[in-house]
């Protein structure tokens, strides 16, 4: 996939919660500087499991699906990252291989930051090293919440902690009904749905239509709404007694 320089005047931007976004301008100067872009269609490898770390990466535009490939050839998807998200981090910070594989989802643009020049700014600049270490364990806290999701007992239970944790992750919102509410957006198949709470597409079409029903949520234009969050909440309290 060819690559292609920033614009001199193009800064790397970082999600709200992205620990980047707290580096000093010079810092961030020298980031953009060594960055890269790329542009990929939907569904195209960004890196594979086992791959080695040569770039620390940033969503530019569109998304990016993070899953982790089991033995028996099944996927797990640990989560779809919005702009501003980066990835790719821990085999950076180990300068050894990727642990999860990439994916674009739909038009999607990348920055690229060589791994070797991402190690050289960090030991001029300390607090990209800090930056990189809380990203990494941002990272770890998510990978643990979800283990903890896969180990209810029900597809309700682990389809409601999912949809909740994607909504956070993305930062959608929209109005509905006069009130903003958290939405996940129509890119998140059902597939993607069953990928992150062991669950098949058919059952979890079924769980979404008896929460519409019910009120917990909307669907409009296959986007998903959040409209009753302590009610999908409770399902994984439910589900422990």
């Amino acid at each position: 996939m060819r690559q292609s320089p920033l614009h001199q005047t193009e800064r790397l931007r970082y999600a709200p919660s992205s620990s980047f976004l707290e580096m000093e301008g010079e810092v961030q100067l020298a980031l953009s500087r060594a960055a890269t872009h790329r542009l990929l269609g939907h569904n195209e490898f960004i890196y594979l499991q086992d791959d080695d770390a040569q770039y620390l990466y940033i969503v530019r535009s569109g998304h990016v699906r993070l899953s982790y490939l089991l033995e028996d050839g099944s996927a797990i998807l640990f989560g779809i990252l919005p702009p501003g998200e980066s990835f790719g981090e821990l085999g950076v910070f180990e300068n050894g291989t990727h642990g999860d594989m990439a994916t674009s989802v739909g038009t999607t643009s990348i920055h690229c930051i060589p791994a070797t020049t991402f190690r050289t700014l960090g030991a001029r600049y300390p607090a990209l090293d800090v930056a990189l270490g809380r990203t990494i364990a941002r990272r770890y806290r998510s990978y643990i919440a979800l283990t903890r999701n896969l180990g209810l007992r029900t597809l309700p239970a682990r389809l409601s902690q999912c949809l909740l944790r994607l909504a956070d992750g993305l930062g959608s919102r929209m109005v509905y009904a006069a009130r903003e509410v958290p939405y996940v957006g129509a890119f998140v198949t059902q597939t993607d749905l069953g990928l992150m709470a062991r669950g098949a597409r058919g059952n979890v079409n079924r769980a979404l239509k008896i929460w519409e029903k019910s009120g917990w949520i909307a669907i409009r234009d296959r986007c998903i709404l959040i409209l009753d969050r302590p009610s999908l909440e409770a399902l994984a309290f439910e589900d422990d007694l």
